[in-house]
């Protein structure tokens, strides 16, 4: 068997500043910790998006401290939080990721596997978006490579979840009959990771398996249809391990530990 390739996939942190700043800020750093004691040799980080909650300058920065203990290459794409000239600013990834105003996509190798990162973000939008445009980018992406297994990044998922809340904030359905029709033609592309939803789930689309990675902080409660409004519920975290072995790529999720803060002292 050759060498496997390892990614480890994080999302929705939604760091933010001020008083608000601990708790997401534990629970991200929390998953930073798990992917330094994991015992495999990860070749990459991937993070899917909302990587604030409230764009800002303070916000980004404090995020890349809270990563830079992961030393490892990290990859990111915006979700429907983030300012995504903010996200090119703070992670150049090198310049590849459009210029200012355009989508944020970009094409990378890791070890034995290609990441093709897409932008469903509409700015001002919760909502996500997958055009015929963004979509024609991306099956001429798949097509430059056809023989190599591809990994698929994207914030909104391109599935139903059944969470009505989630689901209509995510990607309309011409949106994700197209992709469905682009990734029907590239077998290559072998697993779609999104986030978004706050919750792990599994679907797929085209023929190629997606998988939604939790997020780091609070998750969406499974309630199907559940409430109107989205409501997010202190539920366990985890993260997404995805491992090229032969070939073929296989996801994990794997939970994480939730961090406390700690309760302020009684006065004796």
């Amino acid at each position: 068997m050759a060498d496997a390739t390892l990614i480890a996939q994080l999302s929705d942190p939604h760091i933010t500043v001020g008083l608000r700043d601990r708790e997401p800020a534990l629970a991200l750093s929390a998953a930073v910790d798990a992917l330094r004691r994991q015992p495999n040799r990860l070749d990459a980080v991937l993070v899917t998006g909302d990587l604030v909650d409230t764009p800002g300058a303070r916000a980004y920065e404090r995020v890349r401290e809270l990563l830079a203990p992961l030393e490892l290459p990290v990859y990111v794409i915006p979700g429907n939080h983030d300012d995504r000239d903010a996200v090119r600013e703070y992670f150049a990834l090198d310049g590849r990721t459009g210029s200012a105003g355009a989508p944020f996509r970009y094409t990378t190798r890791i070890g034995g596997v290609r990441l093709i990162a897409c932008d469903t973000t509409i700015p001002g939008k919760i909502e996500g978006a997958l055009d015929f445009e963004h979509r024609a980018w991306l099956e001429a992406e798949l097509r430059a490579e056809p023989a190599m297994p591809t990994l698929i990044a994207m914030h909104h998922p391109p599935i139903l979840t059944g969470i009505h809340a989630m689901d209509e904030i995510g990607l309309p359905e011409p949106d994700r009959t197209g992709l469905a029709d682009v990734l029907a033609r590239q077998p290559q592309a072998q697993r779609v990771v999104c986030g978004h939803a706050h919750r792990g789930a599994f679907g797929v689309v085209g023929g190629c398996g997606v998988m939604i990675c939790p997020s780091t902080w609070r998750q969406a409660p499974l309630e199907i249809p559940g409430a109107e409004e989205p409501l997010l519920a202190d539920e366990t975290p985890a993260w997404a391990l995805h491992a090229l072995i032969d070939e073929q790529l296989v996801s994990h999720l794997q939970p994480l530990e939730r961090r406390k803060l700690p309760r302020p002292k009684r006065k004796p």
